[in-house]
């Protein structure tokens, strides 16, 4: 009994500090957040769809499993914001030793949604898991963007 009495006091106490603990005032946002006002800018508003004159560049989700030796074809596509109608150029970085990464086009053109993409790894190319970086460059104006995808190279045989 005397145990079931010390449990309840400390039950207690643990509900009272919770209780006060609640009274205090986080900013928004929670912890760290340095804004003290509802902000109604415009900037604060989440935006649904891709912003106007911008593009995304959309790759496999999953890494490209390719044996040594191998070649395959992936398919990248471009989601075009409003008012985005330019020629997007391609350019490939961080591909491993031994892996050719060969678009069909240099360029996603404005009226193209996407462009194929030929991988060959070399008998010798190297093995594991490497990250490979794509950047779109607009043919006039405008931000760059990068987005990597993952090829798995695996052992021949």
């Amino acid at each position: 009994m005397k145990r079931l009495g010390t449990v309840m006091g400390c039950l207690s106490l643990a509900l009272i500090l919770a209780a006060l603990g609640c009274e205090a005032k986080s900013p928004p946002g929670g912890p760290g957040a340095t804004s003290r006002g509802a902000d109604t800018s415009r900037s604060s508003i989440p935006m649904v769809g891709q912003p106007d004159n911008t593009f995304k560049l959309d790759v496999p989700a999953l890494a490209t499993s390719l044996k040594q030796g191998e070649t395959k074809t992936i398919t990248l596509s471009i989601s075009r914001g409003k008012n985005f109608d330019q020629d997007v150029k391609l350019e490939f970085s961080d591909a491993p030793q031994g892996v050719k990464v060969t678009p069909t086009e240099n360029s996603i053109k404005h009226g193209d949604k996407e462009v194929q993409v030929k991988l060959e790894a070399a008998k010798d190319a190297a093995l594991g898991e490497h990250t490979i970086t794509v950047t779109g460059l607009p043919a006039k104006e405008g931000a760059k963007t990068s987005v990597t995808f993952k090829i798995d190279v695996k052992k021949a045989g």
